[in-house]
């Protein structure tokens, strides 16, 4: 079962890259589930696609452990994902929702953010034209408050260190980052990020079973079927892992 392809509902849709793998990731898994149970010492991914019968005997494996629940075998390979154009809120309620993952992501903190970076949704044109300002006032609070504390965060800071007001403009940037990480908690959470994302196979499939349950919202099923699809054009057999979701009724 894979993920199918969606239009974006977003005008600016997240943008997903596979930057890294573990190869052969499912023959990997495979090999692993094979060597609890070997006489005969490690076996190795090439051993699992070496003849037709070996192919066999590793999706029946598969198959089983997946069925039986013994997915540690898919912790083993691993995927680094660069992900552009995602929203503040996807990342903190989905990618970050769980231990199971490395994240590096740009920093508000560090880094001023731009006005024009955030997640817009297809909506109609009273709604997206509310939208906009919405997200436009948001952005020029931001602005306001950076050119508000600026002054304050510099006065303090030159008090606890006065020595450095003879070269005051070498230390403005410090400044800026403190009035970025306090005007920050105004940004919308639709502010775009991009960050790179490295999770398990077995937390990869978790992700695609997720994205099957009803309320899923749209930006992360967007997220999950470009890694999907990144995956797959890696290792065809990976799909083999994915299962058809529970029916509702």
């Amino acid at each position: 079962m894979a993920i199918m392809t969606m239009v974006s509902a977003f005008e600016h849709a997240p943008v997903v890259r596979l930057e890294g793998w573990v190869a052969e990731p499912f023959d990997l898994g495979v090999a692993a589930a094979r060597t609890c149970y070997s006489s005969k010492g490690i076996i190795r991914p090439s051993d699992i696609n070496k003849d037709e019968k070996s192919r066999a005997l590793g999706d029946r494996i598969a198959a089983s452990t997946l069925e039986a629940g013994h997915l540690t075998t898919r912790q083993h390979a691993h995927f680094v994902f660069s992900i552009d154009q995602v929203s503040r809120h996807a990342i903190w309620s989905f990618l970050h929702s769980h231990p199971f993952y490395n994240s590096e992501q740009v920093s508000q903190r560090y880094v001023r953010v731009t006005a024009g970076n955030v997640a817009v949704p297809r909506l109609s044109p009273a709604e997206h034209r509310l939208y906009i300002e919405t997200v436009a006032m948001q952005m020029a609070t931001y602005d306001a408050l950076i050119a508000l504390l600026l002054p304050v965060i510099e006065a303090e800071f030159f008090a606890i260190f006065p020595s450095r007001l003879k070269t005051r403009e070498k230390y403005r940037t410090t400044c800026l980052k403190r009035a970025y990480e306090i005007a920050r908690y105004v940004l919308p959470v639709a502010t775009h990020a991009y960050l790179y994302h490295t999770v398990s196979a077995l937390t990869l499939l978790r992700y695609a079973r997720y994205c099957q349950v009803a309320d899923t919202p749209t930006e992360q099923r967007e997220i999950v079927t470009q890694m999907i699809d990144a995956v797959n054009r890696h290792d065809p057999h990976f799909f083999k892992d994915l299962v058809d979701p529970l029916p509702l009724e």
